[in-house]
């Protein structure tokens, strides 16, 4: 199983348009090698200015996130299961029951995290 093979195990849903709530709110997501490997070929690639700022997320701009189609996986998960509420009341058609949650943190932890 790869990282997007767990990517997909959750469940989707369209932020509202230019919302960087849970990216303001938040410090720089947590993430794995594999996942930081990800990020910086797809910063260089598309030649994403980063906007270090004094608080949040650094992918993030006044438009929304920077790198969202190679966010991490804690990005991914907010907003779509119990523990990572949006906090604009945003959710999926079904939110991550508490135990599938628990299931996708210890398959992250055990298969991808260091």
């Amino acid at each position: 199983m790869t990282l997007e093979d767990l990517y997909e195990l959750i469940p989707d849903f369209p932020c509202l348009p230019g919302c960087t709530e849970c990216c303001r709110v938040s410090a720089p997501p947590s993430r794995t090698p594999g996942e930081q490997v990800r990020l910086i070929e797809y910063v260089q690639s598309h030649a994403v200015r980063l906007d270090p700022r004094e608080e949040g997320c650094p992918y993030r701009s006044d438009d929304g996130c920077l790198v969202h189609p190679v966010r991490p996986f804690i990005c991914r998960l907010y907003g779509t299961s119990p523990g990572y509420l949006c906090r604009m009341g945003i959710r999926p058609v079904r939110l991550l029951h508490e135990d599938e949650e628990a299931d996708l943190f210890h398959f992250y932890y055990t298969h991808f995290a260091p």
